[in-house]
């Protein structure tokens, strides 16, 4: 009896624990939506173009008008040098000279030479008019007068000759000091105290002060244009350049592949030379389109390109697009979208196409940039 009392009390527990539980649970209310979270991408509305401007940039460098490599004519050692590095000369300016104590001593020699010769054609004119006068009396042969005048003949070449000599002498120690052709700056300097020259070994690079020249390459389909367009500018640095195109090259370069087009910078331009000089061209060509941030395009199988749209169910759409024109920060590119059909600006790779998304419209991105390509032209 008491066996049947205790397995009473443990069924009544164990109900009154059941019924406990259940009533914690509550029951979820019929025709409840789970809610989902969307994702939020920013669009924009395209506008459809029919031309786009292709702002370029052509690179070359910027050099001097004339530049020297300067040497001597003769061989010899190095005996003054007076410019250095980044020096200002003016033009005849003396900048390296040789040793010129051989020369000093031939030239004292030729002069000595000369003085003897001179002694001695003094000499005889002295006895051609003593034979003259003894002739006049019948007391002087004919052959020693012809003997006479054939020794002042033979002086006197020598005397020419040795005048050319010491000219020669005093021309080489002339160019025995290197003069600056023309007014400019030191860029380069190859020798020093004691060095030995010889002919045609470059000593010193000299720029002229002269306006600075920029030498830049550009593609041969895009070269008449760029002459015909009548205005040019240059990038040197941070600066805007207006300048003037001097002439275009006569071939095409066998290593770049372009033609090399010479401008001529005004004289206040800050340069350096071998600096970087970017022209500046725009060309407009005529093609239905829309610019899109380069941020909206994402790579396709093959190497196309898409963007992403959202409808009117806000699902996001994909569509193959024609890359036609594209720079650091925009692209023009060809697709078929319905008209108003906001584009995706960024982010294209937390979506997938036929995903639903919040949406918030936004200005054009590139809109700043079709104003500024506007005003340039």
């Amino acid at each position: 009896m008491e066996f049947v009392r205790s397995n009473l009390r443990t069924l009544l527990i164990s109900a009154a624990c059941v019924v406990a539980l259940s009533g914690c649970q509550q029951e979820e209310p019929k025709g409840s939506v789970t809610k989902v979270h969307k994702p939020s991408v920013e669009v924009f509305i395209p506008t459809l173009t029919d031309h786009y401007t292709a702002q370029r940039e052509y690179v070359g460098f910027i050099r001097a008008e004339e530049q020297a490599q300067l040497g001597f004519e003769l061989n010899g050692k190095v005996n003054k040098i007076w410019v250095d590095i980044g020096d200002s000369v003016n033009q005849g300016d003396p900048l390296i000279q040789l040793d010129t104590r051989l020369l000093v001593t031939e030239e004292n020699q030729l002069k000595a030479r000369q003085a003897e010769v001179k002694a001695q054609l003094k000499l005889i004119e002295t006895n051609l008019k003593r034979q003259r006068s003894l002739k006049s009396k019948g007391f002087s042969a004919e052959a020693e007068i012809d003997s006479l005048t054939s020794q002042k003949s033979a002086y006197l070449a020598n005397l020419q000759q040795l005048s050319a000599t010491l000219e020669a002498n005093t021309l080489q120690q002339s160019k025995s000091t290197l003069r600056a052709p023309f007014s400019g700056t030191i860029s380069k300097r190859f020798v020093s105290m004691g060095d030995i020259v010889t002919v045609a070994m470059p000593s010193l690079t000299l720029l002229a002060d002269s306006a600075p020249q920029a030498h830049i390459g550009v593609p041969a389909k895009f070269a008449q244009e760029i002459i015909n367009q009548g205005h040019w500018q240059v990038r040197v640095g941070e600066s805007m350049i207006p300048a003037k195109l001097i002439k275009s090259g006569a071939q095409i370069s066998s290593q770049s592949r372009t033609i090399e087009l010479r401008f001529q910078l005004p004289e206040d331009t800050h340069w350096v030379e071998g600096q970087l000089g970017y022209l500046q061209h725009q060309s407009v060509k005529n093609q239905d389109g829309f610019w899109v941030p380069v941020s909206s395009l994402t790579d396709g199988i093959r190497g196309t390109w898409n963007i992403f749209t959202v409808d009117n169910n806000d699902q996001i759409r994909r569509h193959h697009v024609e890359l036609i024109f594209a720079d650091n920060n925009a692209a023009f590119i060809w697709t078929n979208i319905d008209n108003n059909e906001p584009v995706v600006t960024a982010g294209l790779h937390r979506v997938v196409p036929g995903q639903h998304v919040a949406k918030t419209l936004v200005d054009n991105p590139v809109r700043s940039v079709l104003v500024k390509s506007d005003s340039k032209e």
